[in-house]
């Protein structure tokens, strides 16, 4: 994980709108605060990592065999109150006799097909084998017959969580406390050519001073804008990428979910925080009269979207998805 903010409180530019278009550059005049120091782990999930946590509660008697158990293990997918966690089949994880298994050649790519409810339940999880005991985990309200409205978040621990929707963001747009300069072509390109500060290009004057940051219209950690296509796919996976293979799925077009950490890092360290998957995190989101909890896109939502894409969506929390995974943040 990477230290993201160390600030107890900060003011950045943020997009707070669910469904902003791409062409709308009115995203960089609206702001969040955050309260609150938190590290972010450098990648999404990966199917190693998901496969080790699951092992790991299978060995410590949190899944049962029986099939009517509201924590019950299939061959096609794992349950925890009566939730699906995760589809077996379709994210190389393989499950059988009390085993799990990743596909060779998968274990680096995104976990996949997973819903809200198991990536809540892997951070729970993550933290215990960590900690050796429950007293840090920070989600509760986890019953036998779990409605994600029940869940609830202890602040004041320290394990392993989903990140908000603020803290996704404030780690896509962060340049950091030196002001950017135009790269000279002599050294890696890693900031925007036109960032955004208190009261500059656009900045709000509520933002902290002293701190830089990526307009909206920027993949994170390009230097560009999304029209640029050179500079976004250099840090972005996104649709019919030449490094991609045809897709049998896609008529062949080159969409492909690919491996973690294979484009350049944001300024923070983080890969992958536009494009290749979609990601799930905390927050709660009234739409359409239900209650939905938030993807994060940061534009390049996923492998197989184009680049008009919105900026952020919902979705049930029970929806896996081919195109959705996770990362993960501890607070400090």
């Amino acid at each position: 994980m990477n230290y993201a903010n160390d600030q107890d409180e900060i003011t950045f530019p943020f997009c707070e709108t669910r469904a902003v278009l791409i062409s709308n550059k009115d995203i960089d005049k609206k702001t969040a605060t955050l309260n609150r120091k938190f590290f972010m782990s450098q990648t999404t999930v990966t199917n190693a990592l998901m496969a080790e946590v699951l092992q790991w509660a299978y060995d410590n008697g949190k899944f049962s065999t029986e099939e009517n158990a509201h924590n019950r293990l299939r061959s096609t997918a794992a349950f925890h109150g009566n939730q699906e966690l995760l589809k077996f089949s379709p994210t190389i994880i393989g499950y059988s006799d009390g085993i799990f298994t990743v596909n060779s050649g998968y274990e680096n790519h995104p976990v996949v097909w997973i819903s809200w409810y198991g990536a809540i339940m892997f951070c729970n999880w993550l933290t215990e084998m960590r900690d050796g005991h429950t007293n840090n985990v920070v989600y509760t309200g986890i019953f036998k017959n779990w409605d994600h409205r029940e869940t609830e978040r202890r602040d004041s621990n320290t394990g392993y969580r989903l990140p908000s929707s603020k803290e996704q963001e404030y780690c896509a747009r962060y340049i950091g406390k030196t002001e950017p300069t135009v790269p000279d072509g002599t050294t890696i390109p890693n900031l925007a050519t036109e960032y955004i500060a208190k009261n500059y290009n656009g900045g709000h004057t509520d933002l902290t001073s002293g701190y830089y940051w990526t307009p909206g219209l920027y993949a994170s950690g390009a230097i560009k804008d999304y029209k640029d296509e050179t500079e976004t796919r250099a840090v972005c996976w996104f649709g019919i990428d030449p490094l991609m293979q045809p897709n049998p799925i896609y008529n062949n077009e080159k969409y492909e979910l690919m491996p973690v950490a294979q484009k350049r890092a944001n300024q923070l360290g983080l890969y992958d925080m536009s494009g290749n998957v979609q990601e799930w995190c905390f927050d709660a989101y009234a739409y359409n009269n239900e209650i939905q909890r938030v993807l994060q896109h940061i534009w390049f939502g996923n492998y197989y979207y184009d680049a008009w894409l919105a900026r952020w969506s919902t979705k049930e929390p029970n929806y896996p998805d081919s195109g959705i995974g996770f990362r993960f943040a501890r607070t400090k």
